[in-house]
């Protein structure tokens, strides 16, 4: 098992103990209980906010999980398809609604067109046919809409020299070549790896080991294009389509990859045998059909299903809180969400239960919401209830109040490195703006220092005892650190080394410098202070650190 079969695989158990359309919350039970490890990017983000006790689709949110825009969905589209044979608006609205338990915005669009692809597939084996049904389903202002629309001119242009293809996707969607500000990518990019699929299933041609091998010479994130890929062609094209020497590698083998499933990564699941996966995958997908008004005909090997083709998905009701963790001593407004709101349905929304000190409901636009300054930290129970002609829906959620981030209250952001030479944002405040989305790097040509830092100074005495540092945007130049300490200012205002120091996860791990954003916790034994940094020797070729966040607790 890998991440590009092994939370498809729990979701399956999901579906059998909930049904073919589980909620969000089912998702975030089976997520919780057996999604802990061998996970990476927006996946490890999403699994991360659940456990501040998060749920989709706020784990996948723009401005809680900073990788919103990479490729995690894509990775464990496909059940929510083949679990809809022919039923098209279904896939593409399940799709985008199963991707944002990872993902949002156009993070999530390549997740639609695959999906609508797989779905398709039941019915329509020519590549380029699925290409443009499941391009037809996405947005009509979609980022990947327009990928596509480069891959398949460039594709005109340069003919059977798939190679400049490739360069030209990289230079746009990776290099950012005339990309405007606010496109995120990186190597395992939503979009860029997106456009690489559809370079490999147009050039692949529908053969199965062709569309394999342009996947895997594509590059990038080039495992999940080739498994999502390779699917694709074997569902629309047949079993027999695969050539053997992928299904029996060892020739004694009597049936395809021996069928077994050796589940190593997720907790509380057995190992499975293929078959026995297929059948119950193919189970799922008969009871939804039946679930929307299909029917089989007749009986034993001569029943045939009759799929409701036009069939919608209607997410299940939910409701949410947003924002959930709020700061003691920040205003700020707590506004209801309604997930799943069937189209043109009017909701009334009550809400009941103990307010956080300091905040108080009042109505906007008809809604309650909770606004003000909360004084005592603390978790509290809000009720909710929402209303229609017919429907409802209630939930009681946590509301949590946490320590103040004392960044907010220095009077100095300090860097080794005030005047960068990169294209990064020259502004170092955005180390205290509440959000991940931005970053700062010390890349400064051959003016790196040797040890470099980002911290705060303060006007009076604060205690400290944590730091949250969300690393920035790494590449194979640098931007992250070798080494990583905990410095403060003593009485005779020097800089000293702090003691206890813990750093999860570890920051010497290779992953750090393969990822973007990834979030270290500091813990250390508290200190009274006027001032407190992060010190250590940058990595990489060009010498530089990349940081998007440091935030200061005092425990």
């Amino acid at each position: 098992s890998d991440d590009d079969t092994d939370i498809e695989y729990v979701y399956l158990f999901a579906m059998e103990e909930y049904g073919p359309e589980p909620t969000y919350e089912n998702i975030g039970e089976f997520w919780n209980r057996c999604i802990n490890h061998h996970i990476w990017v927006a996946n490890r983000s999403a699994r991360d906010l659940m456990g501040k006790r998060y749920l989709p689709p706020l784990t996948g949110r723009r401005g809680l999980n900073p990788h919103w825009f990479q490729i995690d969905s894509q990775l464990v589209c496909e059940i929510w398809a083949v679990t809809a044979p022919g039923m098209i608006e279904y896939s593409a609205a399940k799709a985008d609604w199963a991707a944002k338990v990872t993902n949002d915005h156009y993070g999530t669009h390549p997740t639609i067109w695959y999906n609508v692809m797989y779905s398709a597939a039941f019915f329509e084996s020519n590549p380029e046919r699925l290409c443009q049904i499941g391009y037809e389903r996405l947005p009509k202002d979609s980022l990947f809409r327009r990928a596509i629309d480069d891959v398949r001119k460039w594709r005109v242009q340069h003919r059977d020299d798939w190679v400049a293809v490739r360069r030209k996707i990289k230079e746009k969607y990776f290099d950012r070549q005339d990309m405007p500000d606010d496109y995120f990518t990186s190597g395992v990019g939503a979009i860029l790896n997106g456009a690489m699929g559809v370079l490999a299933l147009l050039y692949g041609e529908g053969d199965f080991e062709k569309t394999l091998n342009m996947a895997c010479m594509a590059g990038f994130d080039a495992d999940n294009q080739a498994a999502t890929l390779a699917g694709l062609i074997a569902l629309a094209k047949g079993s027999k389509s695969i050539p053997r020497k992928y299904t029996h590698i060892i020739d004694d083998w009597s049936q395809p990859l021996n069928d077994f499933y050796r589940n190593r990564t997720r907790d509380d699941l057995p190992d499975g045998k293929l078959t026995d996966i297929a059948a119950r995958t193919a189970k799922m997908g008969r009871d939804l059909v039946l679930l929307k008004n299909g029917w089989i005909e007749g009986s034993g090997p001569d029943a045939e299903m009759v799929i409701n083709a036009r069939a919608p998905f209607v997410a299940p009701l939910e409701l949410r809180l947003f924002p959930m963790r709020l700061q003691k001593g920040v205003e700020t407004t707590v506004r209801p969400e309604i997930v799943g709101r069937p189209r043109g349905e009017v909701f009334r929304l009550l809400l009941a239960g103990t307010l956080p000190p300091g905040l108080t409901v009042e109505f906007h636009r008809g809604a309650p919401c909770l606004t003000g300054v909360p004084t005592e930290i603390g978790e509290y129970r809000i009720q909710l209830i929402a209303v229609s002609e017919s429907a409802s829906c209630e939930s009681t959620l946590p509301l949590f109040v946490d320590p103040a981030n004392l960044a907010l209250t220095a009077e100095q952001v300090i860097a080794a490195v005030t005047q960068p030479s990169g294209e990064n944002r020259r502004d170092f405040n955005i180390l205290r703006d509440g959000s991940a989305r931005d970053w700062y790097d010390s890349s400064d040509d051959d003016n790196a220092p040797a040890e470099e830092f980002y911290g705060y100074r303060w006007l009076t005495t604060v205690e400290i005892g944590r730091l949250v540092f969300h690393a920035g945007k790494v590449s194979p130049e640098g931007g992250w650190f070798e080494t990583l300490a905990v410095q403060y200012l003593d009485e005779q205002r020097q800089w000293v080394q702090a003691e206890q120091v813990s750093i999860l996860p570890d920051i010497t791990s290779p992953q750090y410098r393969r990822d973007d954003r990834i979030r270290f916790d500091i813990a250390f034994k508290p200190v009274r202070t006027t001032g407190i940094r992060i010190i250590g020797k940058p990595g990489g070729p060009a010498r530089f650190t990349s940081i998007s966040e440091l935030e200061v607790y005092a425990k």
